[in-house]
């Protein structure tokens, strides 16, 4: 019989199998995630080699005017270029921050800021104030009574500094600006035809911008609209007064063209 001290020393080997990752781990997602971004930028570089000027010329245009939604065209204001991301430093973010990784002017909304504007500075004379975003048009209206003298086309003497007002607000804008003239359904005083009166109003305070601030009267286009558009359709409509009114639309398309 065998001693027990005879016996060797015994070993236990223990194979422990880390949990898989399916198919060797997971890195080579993250590799193949690069290859085909890699890719999409290689054909797109080869895209744009290949495509006429035009077509680059609208590119470089969408890049350069970040501001201006492609589907819209080509920035009918401006042809300055201001490449996204010009000025210099890492900033605390992408909108904002030491210097800006972004020119703040070219992701401000500029009919939104004219707004907040025109809110502050003539808020108590103006009326019917309304963004529209979809259109990219700001409307607001004045009251006739408070601009022009009872049954003409002269603009009070107090009337002018209000005016003076909004031409400064629409000299830091370079929007098209649609006049439009409205009155009510009063007999006209003077006689004359409801339109060529509500024109002629439009006309005038056009002229006062041009003449009195030096603003280019190609951005303007004065309209009559008479009685026909009422501000309130109510029985008691035609005793509003603000039927009366002068309308201003300011927009980033040609308003003049609808």
């Amino acid at each position: 019989m065998a001693n027990p001290k005879d016996k060797g020393t015994t070993i236990i080997i223990k194979k422990i199998q880390g949990g898989g990752g399916g198919a060797h781990g997971g890195a080579w997602k993250v590799a193949y995630a690069d290859f085909v971004t890699a890719m999409m930028c290689f054909f797109l570089v080869m895209w744009l080699m290949g495509a006429d000027e035009e077509t680059k010329k609208e590119i470089a245009h969408y890049f350069n005017h970040p501001n201006t939604p492609y589907q819209k065209g080509r920035d009918p204001q401006s042809e300055t270029v201001n490449p996204l991301g010009e000025k210099q430093g890492q900033g605390n973010n992408l909108m904002k921050g030491a210097e800006g990784a972004v020119p703040e002017d070219l992701v401000q909304k500029p009919l939104r800021d004219l707004k907040e504007d025109i809110e502050k500075k003539v808020g108590d004379i103006t009326f019917g104030l309304e963004l529209d975003t979809e259109f990219d048009e700001l409307k607001f209206s004045m009251p006739g009574d408070e601009l022009f003298e009872e049954g003409s086309t002269h603009i009070k003497k107090e009337a002018k500094k209000r005016l003076d007002q909004i031409a400064e607000l629409f000299k830091k804008h370079q929007g098209q600006i649609l006049i439009e003239g409205h009155l009510d359904k009063k007999p006209m005083i003077s006689g004359d035809d409801p339109y060529l009166f509500s024109t002629a109003r439009a006309v005038e305070i056009m002229n006062y911008f041009v003449k009195n601030h030096k603003m280019d009267s190609a951005r303007f286009c004065p309209r009559g609209i008479g009685s026909n558009r009422a501000w309130r359709a109510t029985a008691s409509a035609g005793q509003d007064s603000r039927n009366r009114r002068v309308e201003f639309t300011v927009s980033e398309h040609n308003v003049c063209s609808e």
